[in-house]
This record gives structure tokens, C-alpha cells and sequence, in this order.
């Protein structure tokens, strides 16, 4: 199993170094969307195996090039912080920020530092993570069809066979299916093999938009985990981990009518969190 993993480490004034590590898990993560029909994220056939995509679940999912996120604060709970839509951190212990944000490359495959300042949160059995970072990251990649062409993706979402036009493409999340099912630009909400997952939309200040125009003008991405298993933090841990999925689930492939792709989007919140000792 390939990772990708982005290390701080830094030493408090009693000499604990700690350790942040955030990598990329290769495995598939399915999800389903609360009070929603049981909707798992469909992986695309493999790449130049189908010579159409018809019969397949729009969108489809495959391993991006490029997929560039920017986060600015990590933390840890005792009790849900998303338990209503503005998160609560009263129950939380900050691990790791950088309030200019520093943005990772997920779909490289190698290590590099992530600069900021990193806490020693206090001892204790936590229940839940969270995370802050941009709405908006960067995409890139292509898809073949077997006996036939490649799909680039390109700057405006669109799709391109012309391999001069591929290119990067900015996935600015403004609408996401909250979980009271009624379609809210400004919830989402999702059961992974790693926990419930929830996200909201928000801006500088961490506000949560609540309407479609704050939704629109959002800047920040709020997310949070129920861990499927409790993180005991002792004086014997070195550092935390933050997982997240990004192959065959990093960006997304819309198909049309005919089978064929024809534009772009970006993968599901799909975040795992973890102690090193």
C-alpha cells in the first residue's frame, strides 16, 4: 500500500517533540449520504479496460495527478464538535494550525514537512477530530477509454481529448447535499469505514454559511470525524496522523447520455485520524 505523508515536528519547552503526519491512503473508502438512498461512491473501470462508460454511476471515481488542498488547523474532541452546524471546539484540543495555511500536494507520493505550529494536546481519550481547511483545491487528471481516447481534464471542469488543453482545474465546493436531505448547499454528512464524517462550509472566521449567498462566498471547509475507535492520548505519543483517501475517490468523472466523459469535479470529504507512538 502506497502513501503520501506531510511531517511537522517540532520540540515544546519540555523537549516533547511531536509529530504531525498526514498521508494519503490508497485503499477505496465507500460512503453513503445521510438520509439519503444508500449511494456509495462508484470507482471508474479501470483505466483503457471499457471502451464506454455507459451503464456506469455519474460521477465516477479515479485517482487524480494533481490534487493541491490547503489546511490551517487539526484537532482532537471529547464530544462532537459539528453536533449542530457551527463547530464547537469547547471540547476540543487544538493539535496543529498555520493560520496562512499551508498547502499539500495529496497525490504525490512522497514526504514532505508541513510548517506550523504543532500542540501537545493533554492527556486524554478523545472520541472525535476535526480539520479546517480551504473549500477549494486543485485538480488534475485523465482517464482512457479502451480502443479509444483519453479524457484531460481541463482549467474550466470541462474535459478535453486534446492532450495541449490538459490542465488543472479549481474545485471551489459552494453546494454540498447536507444530511437533512433536503439538498442545503451548506452540510454534508456521510458514514465511512473509518467513522461518521460531517462537513460545513464556512468563512474566515470559521462562521458557518446558512443560505445560498453565504454558501457562494465561503472560504473554509469545517469537517469532523466520530472515530470508529477512541484515541487515548498518553505521554508514550509522538505525533498524529491525519489519513485521507484519494485513490479512486479523489476526483470525479461526469459521464453523458453516450457513455462518454465530459467534465470534471472534485472527490468526497473522506478524512482518518490516528495517534503515533
Amino acid at each position: 500500500m502506497k502513501t503520501t505523508n506531510f511531517i511537522n515536528s517540532m520540540k515544546t519547552k519540555s523537549k516533547f517533540k511531536k509529530l504531525l503526519k498526514i498521508s494519503l491512503l490508497t485503499g477505496f473508502l465507500p460512503f453513503v449520504f445521510n438520509n439519503q438512498p444508500a449511494k456509495a461512491v462508484t470507482e471508474c473501470p479501470p483505466n483503457d479496460s471499457v471502451t464506454s462508460l455507459s451503464g456506469v454511476s455519474s460521477p465516477c471515481y479515479i485517482t487524480p495527478e494533481t490534487y493541491k488542498v490547503t489546511f490551517f488547523e487539526l484537532g482532537f474532541c471529547t464530544s462532537d464538535p459539528l453536533s449542530t452546524s457551527t463547530l464547537d471546539k469547547s471540547n476540543c484540543a487544538k493539535s496543529w494550525d498555520n493560520t496562512s495555511g499551508i498547502t499539500t500536494d495529496l497525490a504525490l507520493k512522497t514526504y514532505s514537512k508541513m510548517p506550523g505550529n504543532t500542540y501537545k494536546i493533554p492527556n486524554a481519550v478523545y472520541t472525535h477530530a476535526y480539520v479546517v481547511m480551504s473549500n477549494s483545491s486543485i485538480l488534475k487528471g485523465k482517464y482512457k477509454l479502451k480502443d479509444g481516447p483519453t479524457f484531460y481534464s481541463k482549467a474550466n471542469y470541462s474535459g478535453s481529448t486534446n492532450s495541449s488543453e490538459y490542465d488543472t482545474f479549481t474545485d471551489a465546493v459552494v453546494n454540498m447535499e447536507g444530511n437533512e436531505g433536503t439538498n442545503l448547499c451548506y452540510d454534508y454528512a456521510a458514514n465511512t469505514t473509518k467513522g461518521p464524517v460531517k462537513a460545513v462550509l464556512a468563512d474566515n472566521n470559521l462562521i458557518s454559511a446558512t443560505n445560498s449567498s453565504s454558501c457562494n462566498s465561503a472560504t473554509r471547509m469545517i469537517g469532523s470525524i466520530t472515530m470508529n475507535s477512541t484515541l487515548k492520548m498518553d505521554d508514550s505519543v509522538k505525533g498524529y496522523r491525519l489519513t485521507w483517501t484519494v485513490t479512486n475517490m479523489g476526483m470525479g468523472i461526469n459521464i453523458d447520455g453516450s457513455g462518454n466523459p465530459f467534465s470534471t469535479r472534485g472527490g468526497p470529504f473522506a478524512p482518518h485520524f490516528e495517534l503515533i507512538k
